[in-house]
């Protein structure tokens, strides 16, 4: 195990091309580490850890050997790790911890940017909040948000919005802003500034307003990031609590968690509920092995069985086939988690730079990896799937 340390040293004040900004975080390796790493960029809500001493992590006596595991037969795990800017990686194998290990200076008590990721948190809340008869997962979101009558959000049901099978049109689509300069939920979200003679919504209420719809509901599978700021609209307006708080009343506050997590605000205060949250490698293992053993840790029932199970059971495969994920063949998209349908019955949290949370409950396996890559890679899967295999054989 390696507690990580920052280690570049920096001068002060810092030279100009070392200043991270708004500007300028996605268009470099090192000003995205920086993004990843540091939550200073942008206003953000606490999520409490709670008044409980941390739950109790167990360490096995031999640790893996990443070099020896391999991808396919010309790269090994750890040579993953290295090529796609790992910051973090854990591995817990039957409730103990064989491999932990921080990169790029990484300090192993800093809440990581989850982006994606965050999804997968949003959608355990809706089921919660389902189990419990709040919200019902058949209504269409403009039943529960009116704003939305007569947009393209608004037409989708709440499971249909939960599984990303409600393709609209955003001012993206019509006038494109270029890759160096993101989409406007970007600038809805305040994650980059506004540009010049730009006259499209300048908060996330107002991206999800302005929501075309493309083609009917229920028809194709569509993944983008309005579907789950209106599940986070819904079950705000539901319960009168932002989403930060609903994930520290129901999950965090429960685990045991060594450090508070946080979720990123847009410039008006809303939770940014398709990327914004914030947690470290060791709380994320934590919970993934809540998630893993079937809703129950540090004592208790967090999340109820029957929301698990859901989640197991996955979506429909030849949805996401058709789509653009052809790199996620076999998977299918559920509940806002991806689900493998493997031989190990894995599911998982997946994030823009290549951030996972991999459960695979056959094998009492969780894999947790935090990057600062520019985007996911198709090997991801390949490597949990690889260390699984290989702990399996192991046995």
């Amino acid at each position: 195990m390696q507690n990580g340390t920052a280690t570049i040293k920096q001068a002060f004040p810092p030279n100009q091309e070392d200043i991270i900004t708004k500007d300028n975080w996605f268009t470099s390796k090192k000003h995205l580490q920086g993004y990843c790493h540091s939550g200073e960029l942008s206003p953000c809500r606490m999520i409490w850890k709670g008044s409980q001493k941390p739950s109790l992590l167990s360490y096995a006596d031999d640790s893996l050997d990443l070099a020896t595991i391999y991808v396919h037969k010309h790269e090994s795990v750890l040579a993953y790790l290295e090529r796609t800017n790992t910051d973090a990686f854990l591995v817990l194998h039957k409730g103990k911890i064989l491999y932990e290990n921080y990169f790029n200076g990484y300090p192993f008590y800093q809440p990581h940017a989850l982006n994606s990721a965050s999804k997968s948190f949003v959608g355990l809340i809706v089921g919660l909040l389902a189990d419990e008869g709040v919200l019902d997962l058949t209504k269409k979101a403009f039943y529960y948000i009116p704003e939305l009558e007569g947009t393209g959000l608004g037409e989708g049901t709440v499971q249909q919005l939960l599984d990303m099978q409600v393709p609209v049109k955003y001012m993206e689509a019509d006038t494109p802003m270029g890759i160096g300069r993101g989409t406007p939920i970007f600038i809805a979200s305040g994650s980059i500034p506004k540009p010049e003679n730009y006259h499209g919504p300048e908060n996330l209420y107002e991206f999800m307003v302005a929501s075309k719809r493309a083609i009917p509901p229920g028809t194709v599978f569509k993944y983008e990031n309005g579907q789950t700021e209106t599940l986070g609209w819904i079950i705000k307006r539901l319960t009168g609590k932002n989403l930060a708080e609903l994930i520290q009343q129901y999950i965090w506050s429960k685990l045991g968690a060594e450090e508070n997590a946080c979720m990123h605000l847009d410039g008006i205060g809303t939770d940014i509920a398709s990327g914004g949250m914030r947690a470290t490698l060791r709380d994320l293992g934590r919970f993934g092995s809540m998630m893993c053993n079937n809703g129950f840790y540090n004592g208790q029932q967090i999340i109820p069985v029957p929301i698990i199970r859901e989640i197991q059971k996955g979506g429909n495969p030849q949805l996401l086939e058709e789509s653009n994920h052809h790199y996620l063949p076999g998977f299918s998209y559920h509940n806002q988690w991806w689900i493998s349908h493997d031989q190990y019955g894995g599911y998982s949290a997946r994030g823009k730079f290549d951030q996972q949370i991999h459960i695979a409950p056959k094998t009492e396996t969780v894999i947790v990896k935090l990057s600062s890559n520019y985007s996911p890679q198709p090997e991801g899967v390949q490597a949990c799937q690889a260390i699984i295999a290989y702990l399996a054989k192991n046995e």
